[in-house]
């Protein structure tokens, strides 16, 4: 029976996915006086994209180029049977927090190999602007996963849901909204790709079903982490977990794409800067765990 519910929570993520895009750009159009796109907008662009066929740069790495997007792609899925989303069922067992930390990051590894395979220079300076938010998102991240074992004196999800509330619990949660946000590639931490300065950086020279692959990894990335924050707020065995989960979703979609509606563009010294400086608190939100608070 489990893993009927694994399925159907990883069928739940793959149409979903593009839908919550398309309600998130919806919300930014409105909300600067637009029409916007139709909700099946990013479907349909899929879609267009699978069907295009792939052109491959003259200069590139083929062989890192091709297998880039199938990496990103297949890591993101394998995270989906560890962290529950519509469903309370995944594959649990000891230290899968940090198994699905390594695959988000081989997912963004991955992304960035590609991007310097592909011979294009604009690509290559956005693979650089992409490692150097990783470094300083990891550093942050190891701080709220530090605090957040600390208070479930555990590595693995089926003891960490629902965190227990306390102070430092609370701050932790603010902390790693705030990792979401950056991880999800949205305004003003968008540098990597800065359409109007280096063109969309790493996806530059991808086409076809490969850029596909990649812009479904981007949805399908965002809607795992916002399933692992209110993974940690929600109570696992209660009948009205399903709805919640779902306003919860709703919810994070509007807030971070008002935020993202009224924010200009970071610069990377900038958005590194800020990273370092919630990387300092999140050390003292350790500290306030380790205390008991």
């Amino acid at each position: 029976m489990n893993i009927i519910f694994i399925a159907i929570n990883l069928a739940f993520a793959l149409i979903i996915a593009p839908l919550i895009d398309g309600f998130e750009r919806k919300i930014r159009a409105r909300l600067q006086n637009r029409q916007g796109p139709s909700i099946l907008q990013t479907w349909w662009d899929l879609i267009k994209l699978f069907k295009r066929p792939t052109i491959e740069p003259r200069d590139s790495v083929k062989p890192l180029y091709k297998l880039a997007p199938y990496i990103t792609f297949t890591s993101v899925l394998t995270a989906y049977l560890i962290i529950p989303t519509l469903l309370p069922a995944s594959t649990n067992f000891i230290g899968d927090l940090i198994l699905v930390v390594y695959l988000l990051g081989l997912a963004t590894l991955s992304f960035v190999i590609g991007a310097f395979s592909s011979g294009n220079a604009y690509a290559q300076i956005g693979s650089n602007r992409d490692v150097s938010l990783f470094m300083s998102e990891e550093l942050l991240l190891a701080f709220i996963i530090g605090t957040i074992a600390v208070i479930g004196k555990s590595l693995s999800f089926d003891q960490l849901f629902p965190l227990p509330f306390r102070i430092s619990s609370l701050l932790a949660l603010l902390l790693l909204f705030l990792v979401i946000y950056v991880a999800s590639t949205r305004l003003p931490f968008d540098i990597a790709e800065a359409e109007p300065e280096i063109i969309e950086g790493p996806l530059i020279e991808y086409s076809g079903k490969h850029l596909g692959l990649l812009k479904y990894f981007i949805f399908l990335k965002r809607l795992l982490l916002y399933s692992l924050i209110l993974d940690f707020i929600l109570p696992v065995q209660n009948p009205i977990r399903l709805i919640c989960y779902l306003i919860g979703i709703i919810i994070l979609s509007i807030v971070y794409s008002t935020l993202e509606a009224y924010y200009g563009r970071f610069r990377i010294d900038q958005a590194v800067g800020i990273l370092k400086r919630a990387s300092i608190v999140a050390l003292i939100v350790w500290m306030i765990a380790v205390v008991g608070w």
